[in-house]
């Protein structure tokens, strides 16, 4: 029914991903994907373009009512309206929220490999990130709970930035180690913000478990979300915070106040949000049909033709992190080799941490031929 195949022209878009890569080179590095969006979207879209009026624009009770019914049909959480603030995207809600609650200097746990702009965001607001390596056992990453612990008791360490799933590798965290950290957490008064951007696209044999499913709604954390990934809709730079705690989201509101973030929303956003989560199911059901054939694809390639190199399978996303290390190349010799010689332009894993050091980040949310042909020039490159 939904074609996904049909490779689609991206230039002159405006497309930062592939005018990165430029040329000839494939750009399989940056997390949007090649897909048209859902045509419900699409045909939302349209109608508010056509009423030709787009100012000043506030979430409407559809907003929120789509929000909340996503939410409990698909992340098994039920949530209430009020817990809900719009948002102008994941990562400036994180520096609002950890600006409205820490003092300079204060100590950030964040899980390495990370997501890089995440670190990035601890340090550029005055604070410390307390670097908390995963733990690789062959090819499945486990948190060091031990660790963790041992970070949340220090007095100057005030909140914990969990990516879940987890960017690079799209590992989904199971309840009990969620309800682990949650008691870690609450028993340490720590701040909690949960980034769940990757979960609209879970794979089968992953259940996913948002944070606040586990967590007392008395403590202090925040869900950030939306349908930027999932949907393809990273452009509208729109999602939502999930804020039980009543005090923590009286703080984040005084936050975006002072930064005029309060002031309406994307008027795009917020049609295209509501019609993923109101009648986007259907497509995202069939593009998680067509990324798992994809990640198929990428296994059966890699085990052919990237000796050494082993696919840390993820769980859930269009991410899908390659342990390099067993070709004895260094980072600077692994980009000389797949972005020059092979012209795949992907993400380095030491972007995201010495602990990336090795790997790579493929976004094979894209045509399948392009999949194909990415792995096959790597290859080539890496003989």
């Amino acid at each position: 029914m939904f074609d996904f195949d049909n490779p689609l022209d991206r230039s002159g878009t405006g497309s930062i991903k592939w005018q990165a890569a430029g040329g000839d080179r494939l750009a399989m590095g940056l997390a949007d994907m090649d897909f048209r969006t859902a045509p419900p979207i699409i045909e939302a879209l349209r109608a508010r373009a056509d009423h030709g009026v787009l100012g000043y624009t506030q979430a409407g009770p559809g907003f929120f009512d789509a929000i909340v019914g996503w939410v409990e049909i698909r992340r098994g959480w039920p949530i209430k309206h009020e817990w809900i603030t719009p948002c102008p995207g994941i990562m400036p809600s994180m520096a609002h929220l950890l600006r409205a609650t820490l003092e300079p200097g204060d100590g950030v746990i964040v899980q390495s490999p990370a997501f890089s702009p995440i670190p990035v965001i601890v340090e550029q607001n005055g604070l410390r990130v307390i670097d908390q390596p995963l733990l690789l056992a062959g090819t499945r990453y486990q948190m060091d709970v031990d660790a963790f612990q041992a970070a949340a008791q220090q007095p100057d360490v005030r909140a914990f930035v969990l990516c879940s799933p987890h960017n690079p590798m799209g590992r989904v965290w199971s309840r009990n180690e969620l309800a682990v950290i949650a008691d870690i957490a609450a028993t340490n008064d720590l701040l909690v913000i949960s980034d769940e951007i990757h979960a609209e696209i879970v794979h089968p044999w992953a259940e996913f478990v948002s944070y606040g499913a586990v967590a007392s709604d008395s403590s202090r954390f925040a869900i950030l979300f939306g349908p930027s990934k999932g949907f393809n809709l990273p452009g509208l730079r729109t999602s939502a915070a999930v804020i039980p705690h009543a005090g923590l989201r009286r703080d984040f509101h005084t936050e975006l106040h002072r930064v005029n973030e309060d002031f309406g929303i994307n008027v795009m956003g917020a049609v295209a949000l509501e019609a993923a989560y109101s009648r986007g199911a259907e497509w995202l059901d069939a593009l998680g049909a067509y990324l798992e054939a994809n990640l198929e694809v990428v296994q059966s390639l890699a085990a052919e033709r990237l000796p050494g190199v082993n696919v840390i399978t993820p769980d859930a996303s269009f991410l899908v992190w390659l342990d390099c290390r067993g070709r004895g190349l260094s980072d600077q010799e692994l980009r000389e080799r797949i972005a020059d010689r092979a012209g795949v332009v992907v993400e380095y894993g030491v972007s995201f941490g010495l602990t990336g050091s090795g790997f790579i980040r493929l976004n094979i949310g894209t045509q399948r031929g392009r999949v194909i042909a990415s792995i096959e020039r790597m290859g080539l490159a890496l003989r």
